[in-house]
């Protein structure tokens, strides 16, 4: 019985410990900023600065609270910018992208709505993921762009939007590219053909252009090799015809000389086929 009591007690004693601990415990932060200012021209000023300064995620809290104050004044339009760009200079650009293309919505006739619309389309490009993940997002981005640059021919942000355009492509060829690979190393060659072939008709001018018109001869030279004799002939043709588009593309390509060698090795054999 004397036992039972002194665990109770030490169980009682543990317990307020706790109560006393959570008592003494710093609550969340949530809103703290927020309530330091008591008005909105306050807040309003307190955003800019924290803007200014580089605290961005700060500046979103309160852009975002003002906001709805503002929105039928010509400040409005200023904070609903600056809070996009907040989203977007912290690196949420998803959320940036949403609030740009409201402001789009909002104030189509902004001398800042090209701006708006370059930086929207600038962040679906910054959230498009590595060459090896699904590329969903980088197709979103090129859509997103493809109508930016056709909006504004004359926008100050062509070149560069010009230049984004050409890695999202580079980088869906180098997801294509690879694929196209594992079909050749794994000697599924007709699959690799096809996908060679489509890479270079999707991204006729990619880094990996040169690369694929390559493997595309390498890959029909030994197709040719592993065909039933019936289709040699015409499979050793078409590493020819391979050859000699590479050299069409580019005539002082490093890949040439390779290229020329196997080329040469399918007409000698495909001629002797000829004289059968």
């Amino acid at each position: 019985m004397q036992k039972r009591t002194i665990i109770l007690i030490i169980l009682l004693l543990f317990t307020m410990d706790i109560s006393s601990y959570a008592e003494k415990k710093p609550k969340h932060n949530k809103g703290r900023i927020s309530k330091r200012y008591k008005t909105k021209e306050a807040k309003y000023e307190a955003a800019k600065t924290y803007y200014a300064k580089g605290a961005y995620l700060s500046a979103a809290q309160l852009f975002e609270e003002i906001y709805p104050l503002y929105v039928s004044s010509q400040e409005g339009e200023n904070i609903l910018f600056l809070f996009s760009d907040s989203y977007m200079k912290n690196h949420d650009y998803l959320m940036a992208a949403f609030h740009f293309k409201d402001y789009l919505r909002r104030y189509p006739q902004s001398p800042r709505a090209e701006d708006a619309s370059f930086l929207a389309s600038k962040c679906y490009f910054l959230n498009s993921p590595a060459y090896n993940l699904d590329q969903t997002d980088s197709y979103l981005a090129m859509e997103d762009l493809e109508i930016f640059l056709n909006a504004y021919p004359n926008s100050k942000f062509q070149e560069e939007g010009n230049m984004m355009m050409d890695s999202l492509r580079n980088k869906l060829a180098k997801k294509d590219f690879n694929i196209a690979l594992m079909y050749y190393n794994t000697g599924n060659y007709l699959a690799a053909q096809i996908s060679f072939n489509n890479l270079f008709k999707d991204y006729p001018s990619s880094s990996f252009t040169e690369e694929i018109l390559y493997y595309l001869v390498k890959n029909s030279y030994e197709y040719a090799q592993k065909s039933v004799e019936g289709k040699k002939i015409e499979r050793y043709q078409i590493t020819i015809d391979n050859k000699n588009k590479l050299k069409a593309y580019n005539a002082e390509s490093k890949f040439l000389s390779d290229a020329e060698k196997l080329a040469d090795e399918a007409e000698k054999k495909r001629n002797k086929l000829l004289e059968k």
